[in-house]
């Protein structure tokens, strides 16, 4: 489950963050449930959780080019420029060929 929407309202958010919740019950060690999970808090703006989340997916999975995305703009908006260049960079060497959003 990957949610690739960056622009929501705060009441899909909400609905979704419980949603994903229910999934790490059942499967705590799930990568793509913990990337979703990430995507969400950072079009929040809770960008230090984001991080946190993009850590726990890639912990799992370290191959995941949109998590390294993630991680990338999570970093950016924390003002950590040459971490959010080196998560991108992963991103790139895993195959992602679009451009990082910085909004």
């Amino acid at each position: 489950m990957i949610i690739t929407n960056f622009v929501m309202n705060y009441d899909d958010a909400e609905k979704r963050l419980i949603a994903i919740g229910k999934e790490l019950e059942k499967d705590i060690n799930n990568s793509e449930t913990w990337a979703a999970k990430a995507e969400i808090l950072c079009s929040l703006r809770l960008h230090e959780l984001a991080l946190r989340c993009c850590d726990r997916s890639l912990a799992i999975n370290p191959d995941n080019a949109l998590t390294w995305v993630t991680k990338g703009i999570a970093l950016n908006k924390l003002g950590r420029h040459d971490e959010a260049e080196e998560a991108f960079a992963r991103a790139k060497e895993l195959g992602y060929k679009g451009a990082p959003t910085y909004d």
